[in-house]
């Protein structure tokens, strides 16, 4: 039983610092008030200098990626598996799990260190879907990821799975991206939703400082030494190689667009800096 909220890292908070406003009430914010995001108070006033408005690219985000994922869940004709790496704390398996109940079968939530507070965290303030829920503690990187998830209680090889990579391709190497990509090869009945940051070189020049300000800013705090970058031409030739194709990818316009129903600050291709890829495996 936690005697206090679980406190999350200072990027993992400064990130929920910005997502709230998408949790306002039910089981999903009973979920959120658990957790402690004052690590990120700091992180969060050293991203306000640099962009006042930077809450709203994680609102879109995250919005855009939860439907493109319940979009390809309710396309199945039958019941999908859905893993998601690098989960963190995330209410997004929470979320799915309430939004969609008769269509998934199982999600598996891997991140390195945490799994085992946030399946104790479910079972203080949902555990009615414990039993759908699996928390894996694993290194996303590892060779061994897929062995991992064939010895997890409920997972299944005659099922579809949908991956979901949010927040994440920009801290591993490109060879690790090409590993997991591998890791889920099927006969292209899989599905993968993965969200990028693109090269400089791809963004307006007046909006470079804003993606590089609050990257800089998380890079420091993380301790990352180098921030990878995709154009949408690379993430489709990633599918390619691993024998599937890509679907489609959106940009921050096209992701503004479908929370706000307008686009205010990126009504331009260029001006954004993440792009978003839907393929299958």
């Amino acid at each position: 039983m936690f005697h206090a909220r679980l406190k999350l890292g200072p990027t993992a908070a400064l990130v929920m610092h910005w997502a709230l406003p998408l949790y306002e009430d039910g089981p999903v914010r009973h979920f959120v008030d658990h957790l402690d995001l004052s690590s990120g108070d700091e992180l969060l006033s050293r991203c306000n200098q640099v962009c006042v408005w930077y809450g709203q690219v994680i609102l879109n985000r995250k919005h855009f990626i939860k439907s493109l994922v319940k979009e390809l869940i309710e396309a199945e004709p039958g019941r999908s598996q859905v893993v998601i790496l690098g989960s963190g704390k995330s209410p997004l398996a929470l979320e799915l799990i309430l939004e969609c109940p008769s269509k998934i079968d199982h999600i598996f939530e891997v991140d390195i260190s945490g799994m085992n507070e946030k399946r104790r965290l479910y079972e203080i303030t949902n555990p009615e879907v414990l039993p759908r829920l699996g928390c894996i503690t694993a290194d996303i990187a590892s060779p061994d990821l897929k062995a991992v998830l064939m010895e997890e209680d409920g997972y299944r090889l005659d099922l579809p799975v949908i991956v979901v990579m949010e927040g994440i391709s920009y801290y591993i190497s490109q060879q690790v991206l090409k590993n997991i990509f591998s890791v889920f090869q099927s006969n292209r009945t899989n599905r993968m939703v993965i969200e990028y940051m693109l090269p400089y070189g791809e963004v307006e020049p007046a909006r470079r400082r804003i993606s590089q300000g609050i990257f800089s800013i998380i890079q420091e705090a993380a301790g990352i030494n180098e921030i990878q970058c995709y154009t949408d031409e690379d993430i489709g030739y990633l599918f390619k190689e691993a024998g599937g194709e890509l679907l489609a990818s959106y940009s921050m316009r096209e992701m503004e667009l479908a929370r706000c129903g307008a686009t205010r600050f990126f009504d331009e291709r260029r001006k954004g800096w993440i792009g978003c890829a839907v393929g299958r495996l």
